[in-house]
């Protein structure tokens, strides 16, 4: 029939409704009519449709598809019966991705998305597409990072080295070749500790991130329900606080000091895997 053609080739085209209405300057409403047989196309719409699906107006129309199906049963009628039975098969799903209807039950790929656990069914087809299609992704991101580590890394490090060599070359009294050395090498040691943080391929990032995150926790304090103990009670609390505030100050240096200690034997390694396997890079 007319509407359920139309309906294929619109599906084989990757059109909706709409799309489609779009094309031919109708609604979707008349694309819906013409699909469910109600009222047939004009035959200008049908000359613009078959333009559209880029067949001709026989083919839209089913003339030239029954004669080759009458000359297929003539000259191979083995096939045919095997065409008609796999159109008989039962529909198992339907691809969400390209609308293909799946009759084996070995083709179907059921994917989890979304943190409420629906599943989206698939075709083997789409679903290999996806995967290429995210390790292409996940190569990118991974190419993105190393230029990042090394334009942002080398900005950054040359920013802190000629931070630190002003601040020593700015005292008169310490400023002497052994402390403009200890400054450079500082400076430098930061491009590869802040390279490391943007290849995302290693265990600097995590590593410094738990260090400073360490934390004491303080023990309860017991007051008297007046006015010394309401004193008591501020005053300790405010120490803690401030306890607290250094001992993080504190972690998080320390933090900094073993990735800067760690990254430049980390960095080689890590800057090998980013060209080996980009695609390895978290997000």
């Amino acid at each position: 029939m007319l509407g359920e053609r139309i309906k294929t080739l619109r599906t084989e085209s990757s059109l909706t409704q709409k799309d489609l209405a779009e094309k031919l300057f109708v609604t979707a409403q008349a694309v819906s009519r013409w699909e469910n047989d109600e009222v047939e196309p004009s035959i200008t719409t049908l000359t613009a449709m078959a333009k559209i699906f880029n067949i001709s107006v026989s083919e839209l129309l089913g003339e030239e598809t029954e004669q080759t199906q009458k000359k297929e049963e003539v000259e191979n009628p083995k096939q045919v019966v095997e065409t008609k039975e796999e159109t008989n098969k039962i529909v198992l799903a339907v691809c969400e991705q390209c609308n293909r209807p799946i009759f084996n039950g070995s083709e179907i790929v059921r994917k989890v998305v979304g943190y409420d656990g629906h599943t989206k069914i698939l075709c083997k087809d789409c679903d290999k597409k996806n995967k290429v299609q995210q390790y292409n992704e996940s190569v990118q991101y991974g190419i993105s990072q190393r230029k990042k580590s090394y334009i942002k890394g080398g900005i950054f490090s040359g920013l802190i080295t000629l931070f630190l060599l002003f601040g020593v070359l700015s005292d008169a009294s310490t400023s002497t070749a052994e402390n403009i050395i200890t400054a450079s090498v500082l400076g430098i040691l930061f491009f590869p500790f802040l390279s490391c943080l943007y290849l995302h391929n290693n265990f600097i990032m995590d590593m410094v991130a738990g260090i400073a995150t360490w934390s004491i926790r303080f023990p309860g304090v017991i007051f008297s329900l007046d006015l010394d103990g309401i004193i008591w009670l501020i005053t300790v609390k405010l120490l803690f606080w401030v306890l607290g505030v250094l001992i993080s100050i504190c972690c998080f240096i320390f933090a900094i000091i073993m990735g800067l200690i760690v990254s430049p034997f980390v960095y080689p390694f890590a800057l090998v895997k980013s060209y080996n396997h980009p695609e390895l890079a978290e997000k």
